[in-house]
């Protein structure tokens, strides 16, 4: 569970600061960093709310349940192999011998661990590394969906998606830079959707749920969805301009290419608007069992002088789901609250 604050409007006003004005300015070097923050800003101190092991002694070959909670955590694990956790759960454990085990509970503000005996009378407690011979637990084979690998699961971006390009602005086009007053907030202040690669960096969740013939991506942020089939179709040819615009996929070997189309020209990209002729073209490679790098590519032949790209890597999280995310309720201009004007 990770933290959910009352009023996600306020923080995404916030978070916009942090998000679209650094890739101004680092949409200005020719590369993009070679490593980036994990995508996500600074938030609370992962904690551990309850650890228990039912029952607590057991005779050898009888097995044990552990139950646990925690929240603010991004990464919660149990030793002795017992690996990668969600935030509450439960797991069976048959130890041989008397045995703790140990909750870590890692969040971005700082970490919380809690341990637990489980004792096996007439045994000699356990001792040396609670972690020998069990792996790493992302160290896992890229799963596989037919001929392709298969990108399902959660993931986060966020941050670590950033301008692989200095940005290539047309000549005479320099009066679709958003201004100072529209840079300060952003349109997404408003509630509306960010677009495409926008919403890939929001610093959210976003969850893969790959089929045969269609690839579907469910945002937190927002909350949005696409369908992106992926059997060949090519896109309609009366399509009305969306936020999100048309997605449509196919496969070039182990990676996923989705072409977007269709947009409205509402939505803004590094500090900068564009028309109806914006296009993007996604790429999506699973490189490792946690790890789903990510490309961009960006075009508007009325704004930027040749395409340029967005690029770095989404991390699995099998431990989250998705929370709610409500930006529709009792929504404010916050200038005043974030500009100190009045």
């Amino acid at each position: 569970m990770r933290f959910a604050p009352q009023n996600r409007k306020a923080v995404i006003a916030a978070t916009l600061l942090a998000l679209v004005l650094p890739c101004i300015t680092a949409a200005q070097e020719p590369e993009a960093p070679a490593a980036r923050a994990e995508g996500f800003p600074l938030g609370p101190p992962g904690k551990i709310l309850t650890f228990t092991a039912e029952p607590s002694s057991i005779r050898a070959g009888q097995s044990v349940t552990l139950t646990w909670a925690a929240v603010n955590a991004d990464d919660i694990t149990i030793d002795h192999c017992v690996g990668i956790l969600t935030a509450r759960g439960t797991r069976q454990v048959s130890p041989a011998a008397t045995t703790t085990y140990t909750l870590a509970a890692k969040g971005r503000g700082g970490s919380d661990t809690r341990s637990i005996t489980v004792t096996v009378p007439g045994t000699t407690p356990s001792t040396g590394d609670p972690n020998a011979g069990c792996g790493d637990p992302n160290d896992k084979p890229i799963p596989r969906t037919g001929d392709h690998p298969d990108l399902s699961g959660v993931y986060i971006g966020g941050f670590a998606i950033a301008p692989m390009d200095k940005i290539p602005i047309k000549p005479g086009a320099e009066h679709f830079k958003m201004t100072d007053a529209e840079s300060a907030l952003g349109p997404t202040s408003q509630c509306v959707p960010p677009g495409v690669p926008t919403e890939t960096m929001w610093p959210y969740p976003l969850q893969i749920v790959q089929k045969p013939d269609m690839v579907v991506i469910l945002y937190e942020a927002y909350p949005l969805w696409r369908v992106i089939p992926t059997d060949g179709r090519p896109h309609p040819t009366d399509l009305d301009p969306t936020w999100m615009g048309n997605s449509v996929g196919h496969w070039e070997g182990e990676t996923l290419v989705v072409d977007v189309t269709g947009f409205n020209d509402k939505t803004v990209i590094s500090g900068w608007h564009h028309t109806t002729a914006y296009h993007v073209v996604e790429r999506y490679r699973r490189t490792s069992y946690n790890t789903l790098n990510y490309v961009a590519t960006i075009d508007d032949p009325n704004v930027f002088a040749a395409p340029w790209r967005y690029g770095g890597n989404l991390r699995l999280h099998p431990e989250w789901d998705l929370q709610e995310y409500v930006c529709e309720e009792n929504n404010k201009d916050y200038k005043d609250l974030l500009l100190n004007k009045k």
